[in-house]
């Protein structure tokens, strides 16, 4: 990709729109936020990514360009992410001790300090993708007064019932006497009622995500890596860093998502939209189903994205912003 189409893609000639990328202090680190959007008016999108350290920030062109007519949205990597990472690599090793409910949900809340000098608006639009949808759906319930409207894509409830109903769900799909069948089995027998992630979970594992994708996700579409490997928005390291993120730098973040459990806590001051892909193979939304009822909010919805996956924005990315923008339209 030459220079110019470069500097089109990252700095789109519009009148009022805001195309910013900035590594303000958050929460002691160097962090880094993008900000992208045509016209200034529109509301602002936090979106928090899945991983953890799944940035989608390099790709934002590809996924999110249809968005940006509607919204200024705004990508953070989070600790030990990406470009936030290489910002603090000398700290690396300190910072994946980091990463409570309490770390992120401050760090969530001072980029909402930073933003609101560099953006007029009054509450924002949070949406949480996989484990994003952890650390916003607690976000939310717990600062409601910057809040808007709370998105969950691919809601996660709880991680290993979500890895227990999810091999059911392939059991159900599978000849008995398949050889993947065997494979299932084998990660559902004796599962660690307390799981920890380390090598001996990620070798339990190690056939867990492409049996989902082969059994449950008919219709999933690939992270385009090509796009990755030319984004205009990282350099060669963190290319690399995006595809492949070394999970030792969220020894903590892990420790988090493992023990979350969204029905602790179900009370929401404001409105809250649970999208799913109907062939949602990482959080089941059955686990969503069982507890919907119980979840206090002003308005509570459920969509599901037919022929879609857990990245159900980029298997069905049309319907996938129609549902975004009929629910914040009316409450956003």
């Amino acid at each position: 990709m030459n220079i110019m189409k470069q500097n089109q893609i990252v700095f789109p000639k519009t009148e009022n729109g805001i195309y910013s990328y900035e590594y303000p202090l958050i929460n002691g680190i160097r962090q880094y936020v993008q900000i992208r959007g045509r016209d200034k008016k529109n509301p602002l999108i936090l979106f928090l990514h899945g991983g953890p350290g799944g940035s989608l920030a390099g790709l934002c062109y590809i996924l999110q360009r249809e968005w940006e007519q509607y919204y200024t949205v705004v990508n953070w990597d989070q600790r030990n992410t990406c470009k936030t990472y290489f910002a603090n690599q000398k700290q690396a090793a300190e910072i994946a001790k980091t990463g409570t409910l309490k770390d992120y949900v401050q760090d969530i809340d001072e980029i909402i300090a930073y933003l609101h000098t560099v953006y007029d608006f009054d509450k924002l639009i949070l949406m949480g993708f996989s484990w994003g949808s952890a650390i916003g759906a607690e976000y939310a319930k717990r600062h409601p007064e910057n809040v808007a409207c709370y998105i969950g894509v691919g809601q996660l409830i709880q991680y290993r019932e979500g890895v227990l109903t999810t091999c059911r769900n392939m059991l159900d799909r599978i000849p008995p006497n398949h050889a993947d069948a065997g494979k299932v089995s084998n990660i559902m027998s004796d599962f660690p009622e307390h799981p920890v992630w380390n090598k001996e979970l990620i070798q339990k594992l190690r056939f867990y995500s492409p049996l989902t994708v082969k059994y449950i996700a008919k219709h999933a579409k690939a992270i385009p890596i090509g796009k990755v490997l030319t984004s205009p928005f990282m350099n060669l390291k963190e290319r690399i860093s995006a595809l492949i993120p070394k999970t030792a730098l969220f020894e903590k973040s892990y420790e988090t998502m493992l023990q979350y459990d969204f029905r602790v806590d179900m009370h929401f001051e404001m409105p809250v939209l649970f999208v799913y892909g109907e062939e949602e193979n990482i959080c089941p939304a059955e686990l969503m189903n069982t507890c919907f009822n119980q979840i206090s909010a002003p308005e509570k919805q459920i969509r599901i994205i037919p022929q879609a996956s857990h990245c159900c924005f980029n298997d069905q990315p049309d319907v996938f912003l129609q549902a975004v923008r009929a629910f914040t339209n009316e409450w956003a």
